[in-house]
């Protein structure tokens, strides 16, 4: 072992040898060293000062080292960290009260607390496929003259623009390309769905004269997949957001919950990107006035600690009264994080930053938009609050993307936009995108955004000079 000092100035190097980093080769792996962080800004040990444009993986909706969020993790560390849900602790108490008071729908909810969201994920899929059994199977609904080889609803419908995570249930119910890596060993029982994406219309029409297709054609598939004997429920993203951060037009997210209703599923939302006033609004779902059965969170509940939740409504969680939940995880609960999360909503809700966020998105999503009329290949500028994508194209006329659906981890000019903007600019932003990611921490100021759109229009003349 060498002194501190050597290990201090060599961690690119050690991280880049010994870590394995996710979704990629690792030949080439070599991290940036970070001294410390503050509100948006990661500062780096050789003095470069970088905007994380990605909000730490869509974590860090507050930014970095809130001091609110720090002083309720250090009094918590002098109490209590962790102890099995056999026990309670006041932090952990308090979460799920208060997210039972700000989820949409009523009384009477339960959460279940992960530590990513790829395991809330499982929980809500388990948790749904739980719920019909007992329905349908201990309740004797089934009346079906036809043979059952499979005694209970287990069908999950998705979609193929929607990702859900990394592990086996929640990357079998992902459309996203990352699935492909993981077949044929993903889980049965998963049909997708085309999306409610209006720029790309799967059935070649023109909103608002389409009739919502998008979502009538998930009520053919429900039909054709055996209606409530063989499905169970239907999974969304209500805002897309690896694949392109897709707001669905109005009447879509309500459509599918009258959908829902007809045939008895359970509609689940994961708001794992955009809950917590990422859209301008505590969850997306709020926008379209629809109410889960099943609401997935994540990335921010837990601001700076893995900490994601799962808050089954009150017709949900009642089945389970008597019934066994059968899953669970080590740490599920954990005071520790639980505290950070819930300072985190309270700072939220005290400093109006889900009003900013809105407020400036509008902002945000204005400018944005005259890049559309500056530069060809800006396809489609669309979001929510301050959630953004630009979508590139190689001709405006046909449409035809910058990166193919194929080609998530090929270099692109979206590979070069992103690294031209953290070499150039100091901006920082994933490079796997299907469009360049604009996703500023909540607290984000007008100058900033300022600075960031005017480094993103130097980057797309770089790349129209072929400079790039």
């Amino acid at each position: 072992m060498g002194k501190t000092s050597d290990r201090t100035d060599n961690i690119s190097e050690i991280q880049g040898r010994y870590l394995m980093q996710s979704w990629s080769t690792q030949g080439q792996y070599a991290p940036i060293p970070v001294e410390r962080t503050e509100g948006c800004w990661i500062h780096t040990t050789d003095g470069r000062k970088i905007f994380d444009l990605r909000s730490a993986h869509e974590c860090i909706n507050l930014g970095f080292n809130h001091p609110k969020v720090l002083q309720a993790m250090r009094d918590q560390l002098e109490k209590v960290i962790y102890v099995t849900d056999d026990f309670a602790t006041e932090p952990t108490a308090q979460l799920v009260r208060t997210l039972a008071d700000i989820t949409p729908g009523g009384p009477g909810k339960r959460t279940w607390l992960a530590q990513s969201g790829a395991g809330a994920v499982e929980a809500a899929i388990k948790g749904a496929r739980f719920y019909k059994y007992n329905q349908v199977v201990k309740n004797r609904k089934i009346n079906s003259s036809e043979p059952h080889l499979y005694p209970y609803p287990y069908k999950i419908i998705s979609r193929y623009r929607s990702y859900h995570g990394a592990t086996t249930g929640a990357m079998s119910v992902s459309g996203d390309p990352r699935r492909w890596l993981q077949e044929p060993f993903v889980a049965p029982g998963v049909v997708f769905a085309p999306d409610a994406y209006c720029y790309r219309c799967p059935f070649g029409h023109t909103y608002p004269s389409c009739d919502i297709d998008c979502a009538g054609y998930i009520d053919q598939m429900i039909a054709l997949e055996g209606g409530s004997e063989k499905v169970a429920a239907v999974i969304i993203e209500p805002v897309v957001g690896s694949n392109g951060v897709i707001p669905p037009p109005p009447e879509y997210l309500p459509r599918l919950r009258e959908i829902c209703d007809k045939w008895d599923l359970l509609l689940i939302a994961d708001e794992t990107m955009t809950g917590l006033g990422r859209t301008g609004r505590m969850f997306a779902s709020e926008h379209y006035g629809v109410v889960p059965d099943i609401l997935i969170l994540g990335k921010a509940l837990g601001v700076y600690c893995p900490l994601t939740a799962v808050v089954f409504s009150q017709k949900v969680a009642q089945c389970f009264e008597d019934n066994l939940f059968g899953h669970g995880q080590s740490y599920s609960g954990h005071a520790f994080a639980s505290a950070g999360a819930l300072a985190g909503i309270n700072v939220l809700l005290e400093e109006g930053l889900i009003d900013l966020a809105r407020k400036n998105g509008e902002y945000l999503g204005s400018r944005l938009k005259m890049l559309a009329a500056e530069f060809e290949m800006v396809g489609d500028v669309r979001g929510l609050g301050l959630f953004w994508t630009i979508e590139l194209v190689k001709d405006r006329k046909s449409r035809q993307p910058i990166r193919q659906v194929g080609e998530k981890y090929a270099n692109t000019i979206v590979t070069n936009i992103a690294e031209y903007l953290l070499r150039e600019k100091n901006i920082y932003i994933p490079r796997d995108k299907f469009g360049i990611w604009v996703v500023p921490p909540l607290i984000v100021t007008r100058e900033e955004i300022d600075f960031l759109v005017d480094g993103i229009e130097d980057a797309l003349k770089f790349v129209t000079a072929g400079q790039v």
